[in-house]
């Protein structure tokens, strides 16, 4: 059996504590959290976003396994809307990225200051 790597005590405290100020903070700006906590659901001046560390095409391709057969239904129907604003980067950035868009910053795709 191989070794498989694992983090540090000190390292998962802080991770862990990480994830729970993120919580704290969404709760806080009503920004809604999937059930994997991967993506962030939130409207600001108007406009609807969602940050997560994978695409709706990832999603959506992990409904079928490696031989084409559909094994779960599809977490979105169809693709990307046009009325959302999609960013993807990694769920520990959401404090970040919010707080650079309610200050009037313009994000590329992947949540960077232009």
């Amino acid at each position: 059996m191989g070794y498989k790597w694992k983090p540090s005590k000190a390292a998962a405290a802080d991770y862990a504590a990480q994830m729970e100020a993120i919580r704290t903070f969404c709760r806080d700006h009503e920004i809604q959290v999937s059930m994997n906590g991967d993506s962030y659901y939130f409207t600001l001046n108007g406009v609807y976003y969602r940050v997560s560390n994978h695409t709706i095409a990832a999603s959506n391709r992990g409904a079928y396994d490696e031989r084409g057969n559909q094994v779960r239904d599809f977490y979105h129907e169809g693709t990307e809307r046009p009325d959302t604003v999609y960013i993807t980067a990694g769920k520990t950035r959401i404090i970040d990225i919010y707080n650079d868009l309610s200050a009037g910053y313009k994000l590329d795709r992947r949540g960077n200051r232009i």
